[in-house]
């Protein structure tokens, strides 16, 4: 594949993702629950959103449900992150899209 075309694709492929992602995400109101998917408690609560790997308050058991206090959406490169902030034990903090079933 010549470079053009493939810049191309990956800018189609991720405007694609983008859109769908922002469309599921657009579904998820304040007050609505969210379930912890990613395995184990590899899911982080962030003290804000984006924050770095070890910047995290605690960590989050699949299969959990929160309910969504907020919504931020976070610019990441050429893809912007839903975070849902939530409370967990008492903490409140902020959760990625993408450790929910919501992704």
């Amino acid at each position: 594949m010549k470079p053009r075309m493939a810049v191309i694709v990956c800018l189609l492929f991720f405007g694609i993702i983008g859109y769908i992602t922002a469309a599921v995400a657009g579904d998820v109101k304040q007050g609505d629950k969210v379930t912890i998917v990613t395995p184990g408690t590899m899911a982080r609560l962030c003290p804000y959103p984006n924050c770095g790997q070890d910047q995290h308050i605690t960590r989050i058991p699949k299969g959990m449900s929160l309910k969504v206090e907020g919504i931020n959406e976070v610019k990441a490169g050429m893809m912007t992150v839903t975070w849902f902030e939530v409370t967990y034990k008492k903490k409140r903090g902020w959760i990625s899209i993408y450790d929910t079933d919501k992704q």
